[in-house]
């Protein structure tokens, strides 16, 4: 077999690929990552909440084509964050305002979301959130503080899920 015909046929078969273009994604071993559909969130029904949530979504709309699944996956990361926080009584977990903010700083990494410089300015304005859910000082959790560091997170899961849309 010659050059010429080998690269005939090489020719003809790029073609062919090209005209059919099968999908050979298969071949390659890359994980995909898995979303988890979260319920239905309510809106924050504290304006100063709502409002700094309202950023979130601002950030997320405006930003990477990827928003709609990594929304969904901050959103899941975020509902599971609210339940840990308002875990109470023989189960509680976090103790206070410190904690919680040493979590939400460690649970993206932890899950490997890979996020970091995707979206400009969403860790601040998510830090936000949760500033005026909890405050800025370190103090104890008691039910009322545990209350309301649930309703911020809750707030920011909302918030991912309205910005993925």
């Amino acid at each position: 077999m010659n050059t010429k015909t080998l690269l005939l046929a090489l020719a003809g078969l790029l073609i062919v690929v090209g005209l059919f273009k099968p999908d050979l994604g298969s071949l390659v071993n890359r994980p995909k990552p898995v979303v988890v559909e979260v319920e239905e969130l309510s809106a924050p029904v504290r304006e100063g909440l709502k409002t700094k949530a309202d950023e979130v979504v601002k950030i997320l709309k405006d930003s990477d084509p990827d928003r709609k699944t990594d929304g969904q996956r901050l959103a899941s990361l975020y509902v599971d964050l609210a339940t840990l926080v308002a875990l109470d009584g023989d189960d509680e977990v976090i103790k206070n305002t410190e904690e919680i903010r040493q979590s939400n700083r460690l649970a993206g990494t932890m899950l490997k979301l890979d996020m970091k410089n995707k979206y400009p300015k969403l860790a601040e304005a998510c830090k936000a959130v949760i500033v005026e859910a909890i405050g800025d000082d370190s103090v104890a959790l008691n039910k009322e503080s545990r209350v309301q560091a649930a309703e911020g997170f809750k707030a920011l899961a909302w918030a991912c899920q309205q910005g993925a849309k």
